[in-house]
């Protein structure tokens, strides 16, 4: 069938069918030149997730059980000493449901690559810093949006970070991998974070230098 079809079937518009597809939650269709064309396979999928949706998981999270697991050379990273559901991050965080559901869908905050029903306790700080900030009056849409333009930025960067990694991990051993790993991941959080940190505070100097020495 055409995905006109397969939308009128299942209730969707095409556009949203699409961007399944986009964000790896739909697998692609068979193609005849430059006609797709999708089956009950594609019928099934939807409504898998319309239920996991209906069930509370949020796109982030549905993307996430379509993953493979994670390789074992990431699992000493991943392990975390206590982590928080989805109710306990709404509750103890004090923000709408609503609000952490969008967090997460834009990849702001993520669940844990080992459960995709918890969070690690980090999370929490994340957002109660995401609070503060809104506490402070900053409108809650343009802050928003300037997360999101950081978290595509920094999406990017890791990407890129990985590729420049992986030329030098590939020839090692197993074991010389997973120490190298456990090193190189503290030292780039450490970098990263201590980079924006000075480069905000310089812009945050320029600005006050400029509202003092009006033009």
């Amino acid at each position: 069938m055409r995905v006109e079809q397969l939308a009128g079937d299942s209730h969707l518009s095409v556009d949203t069918i699409r961007y399944y597809q986009k964000i790896g939650i739909l697998h692609p269709p068979e193609r005849e030149g430059r006609v797709a064309l999708y089956d009950d396979s594609h019928t099934s999928r939807l409504n898998e997730i319309r239920q996991l949706s209906d069930e509370g998981f949020s796109l982030a999270q549905i993307q996430r059980l379509s993953d493979p697991s994670p390789h074992p050379l990431l699992s000493s990273l991943n392990e975390v000493s206590e982590s928080l559901s989805f109710g306990e991050l709404v509750a103890q965080s004090g923000l709408d449901d609503e609000i952490v559901r969008m967090a997460i869908d834009a990849g702001l905050i993520r669940p844990l690559a080992t459960d995709v029903n918890r969070f690690n306790i980090d999370t929490l700080s994340m957002l109660k810093a995401g609070i503060g900030l809104l506490n402070s009056g900053l409108p809650f849409d343009e802050l928003v949006q300037l997360a999101v333009r950081h978290a595509q930025h920094v999406e990017s960067v890791a990407q890129d970070a990985v590729a420049l990694f992986a030329q030098h991990l590939t020839e090692s051993s197993d074991s010389s991998q997973t120490e190298t790993v456990e090193t190189i991941v503290p030292l780039v959080t450490e970098l990263v974070a201590q980079h924006f940190r000075q480069t905000l505070i310089e812009h945050v100097g320029r600005h006050l230098l400029d509202e003092s020495n009006p033009a």
